[in-house]
């Protein structure tokens, strides 16, 4: 079968909670769907846009730690447009940059409410939960069953 999701999981798992998005990416790769290509981009995605490019994907699903005022472990998709202000990335407006650079492709973006961003390597409880169901989404093809983030 045909790679048909790419995921990137953003973060820093240092920082508590902010590591979210790498340990969906992790869990995903330790299931290792063949429809599903994972990328652990830590807190460079960037740095990921031209390999993703040349693999001309159908679906990039990114995975990060969003500040929505939501209930700590609260899963939304965040639109394309607002994605700057929630995402916890650090660095260039990446998501601008996959824009320009990657064509007729379409981009989920979806955010965990994160309960602390303190030193850690642990995920608090509500986000490890969150974590996984939402690897169980992701594998089940079920993205638009997230609610969608709203202003």
């Amino acid at each position: 079968m045909n790679v048909k999701i790419h995921v990137w999981g953003v973060g820093n798992s240092t920082l508590g909670d902010d590591g979210v998005g790498i340990f969906v990416a992790k869990m995903l790769k330790r299931l290792s769907p063949p429809y599903i290509e994972v990328t652990i981009c830590e807190s460079v995605p960037e740095n990921f846009i031209l390999p993703l490019r040349r693999k001309k994907p159908q679906e990039l699903v990114i995975v990060d730690a969003a500040l929505m005022n939501l209930p700590p472990g609260s899963i939304r998709r965040i639109p394309l447009a607002q994605s700057e202000g929630f995402i916890l990335t650090h660095g260039l407006p990446f998501l601008t940059l996959i824009e320009s650079q990657i064509k007729n492709c379409n981009v989920t973006i979806i955010g965990i409410q994160p309960e602390t961003r303190g030193f850690s390597t642990k995920l608090s409880t509500s986000v490890h939960e969150a974590a996984r169901k939402l690897v169980k989404i992701i594998t089940t093809s079920r993205l638009r069953d997230i609610p969608l983030l709203t202003s």
